[in-house]
């Protein structure tokens, strides 16, 4: 083994590794076309962690003939550049994440090889943007092919005149040029975030309010904004801390936060759940014991992290008396006049108001499929939890989360015939009622990525049997030659002998 010093060094022990392994297998499925264009095996929709998690670990099964398309421009997928608001990931530096098994794929290889191993001991937690660099070199050690500023359209059903399934045929746009083009797919994945089956939750009482005064917290938003304003932060997680954070440090006159709850809780009790009995057996769990979990997590509140608290506090002792947090503050009703907005809430009882001239909703995501349009030709055919189905308010609604596979492929409501659900894979949030946190978090990404790329590597080989079977009955490669057999079978009994 070779004494890694630099990322050069880490690249070669790691096909070297590969090489041992046998890794990436060679390519077995068959290949197709459809009106002279290529078919792809997988086509996955969305280039960040998830995403390219899900295409190495389909490349390493020998599944090579993938896509992955992303909107963002190139070197920019994920949040990490642009509305990530957080100076270090929350979670711990040791965790895999998309490594799938390979010790050369991890972070702290990838960070040692560059930094050394006391400074890996040194280091807290992961920079937000060191993991985006990560993440970045992951793509390109794998060779993984990515078409970016590619914004879905539309997924619909495409018969194939030697495929018993239908493709899945993708409409995209290409943002660059306003044109459309064609993809056509055995497998699309859909791995597009935490709003990527629904959108911002944005609360009815901001709806009205001119766009120009207000921001979602997933937004991109210039942080040298803030200088001398007054902030208004509404949200209690991680995120509204991050907003509350990056304003202050920005040069922001004053910030306000109102928070929903009555206190910050100590305990997140979901990281007791990385352990590897969760993620290969949460699936199969009755309804009923999946609603004891999820009922006990819907009671009890995330903490913010420990890393976001110091940032907030660090940065409001700067200068005291730049932050309020209001408690127990439910917002009932929102104004605006010229630059100003007043939201009046039920703090304790009692009528508050506050005001500010720029408001940030740390709100988060609001899964509802209907806001994604490239999903609405799927949408009549899939089949939902109904609400409260697994645990009180898990989901809060019907038809809002779907019934998965455990190979992340939709399910098909009773009164429908839509073959193509069971090739479209759902490896985001969404998912994790049907199968637990395997996908979009760090922890489990790994697992699920694997997961669902043995299932539809078992799709590909069952529907391609008949051509597996015929590869079989050709196979010619010698394991013996004549010359090797003629001493053993000269020690054979002649006929003769065996008769006396």
């Amino acid at each position: 083994m070779i004494r890694i010093q630099s990322l050069n060094d880490l690249e070669q022990q790691l096909h070297y590794h590969f090489s041992l392994l046998r890794l990436p297998q060679k390519n077995w499925p068959v290949t197709y076309t459809h009106h002279n264009e290529t078919v792809y095996d997988v086509v996955i929709v969305g280039a960040g962690m998830s995403g390219t998690c899900a295409a190495a670990a389909l490349k390493l099964r020998g599944i090579h003939n993938i896509l992955l398309l992303d909107s963002a421009p190139p070197h920019q997928e994920g949040p990490w550049t642009n509305f990530a608001r957080m100076q270090t990931l929350r979670s711990p530096k040791e965790l895999t994440g998309p490594a799938l098994g390979i010790p050369m794929l991890t972070f702290q290889a990838w960070y040692t090889a560059q930094h050394g191993t006391d400074s890996w001991h040194k280091l807290d937690r992961i920079p937000r943007l060191v993991w985006h660099d990560y993440l970045q070199w992951y793509k390109q050690v794998l060779r993984l092919p990515v078409q970016n500023n590619q914004r879905l359209c539309s997924i619909e059903p495409e018969p194939h005149a030697h495929l018993k399934h239908p493709l899945a045929k993708l409409h995209v746009l290409d943002l660059p040029s306003q044109k459309n083009q064609y993809y056509y797919a055995r497998h699309v994945v859909l791995a597009l975030g935490m709003d990527g089956f629904g959108g911002p939750n944005i609360p009815d009482w901001a709806q009205h309010l001119p766009q120009s005064l207000w921001h979602h917290s997933s937004e991109a938003i210039d942080p040298k904004t803030f200088a001398k304003q007054h902030v208004l932060v509404i949200g209690g997680g991680d995120s509204a801390l991050d907003a509350v954070a990056t304003a202050l440090e920005n040069g922001a006159q004053q910030v306000d936060l109102g928070i929903r709850g009555s206190a910050y809780t100590h305990i997140n009790y979901s990281k007791a759940l990385g352990h590897f009995g969760h993620r290969a057996g949460y699936a199969s769990l009755s309804p009923e014991q999946k609603s004891t979990l999820l009922g006990f997590l819907a009671q009890h509140a995330t903490p913010p992290s420990r890393g976001t608290v110091a940032r907030v506090v660090a940065a409001a002792n700067q200068r005291p008396g730049s932050l309020n947090l209001y408690f127990d503050y439910d917002v009932q009703q929102a104004t605006h006049h010229q630059s100003t907005i007043s939201l009046t809430g039920i703090q304790h009882g009692q009528l508050r108001t506050l005001t500010a001239e720029r408001l940030i909703l740390a709100t988060g995501y609001q899964t509802d499929p209907r806001r994604r349009p490239e999903l609405h030709q799927l949408i009549p055919h899939l089949k939902f939890y109904e609400a409260h189905a697994l645990a009180p308010n898990v989901p809060s609604q019907s038809g809002v989360f779907p019934q998965l596979n455990q190979d992340f492929s939709f399910q098909a409501h009773a009164h429908t015939d839509y073959p193509l659900l069971a090739q479209i894979h759902c490896f985001m949030h969404a998912a994790i009622l049907s199968v637990g946190r395997i996908c979009g978090d760090i922890p489990g990404i790994s697992h699920g990525a694997q997961q669902m790329a043995h299932g539809i590597a078992a799709k590909l080989y069952k529907v391609d049997f008949k051509h597996a079977f015929n590869t079989v009955q050709h196979y010619d490669e010698y394991e013996v030659s004549d010359a090797d057999l003629h001493p053993l079978m000269a020690l054979a009994k002649p006929h003769s002998e065996l008769m006396s």
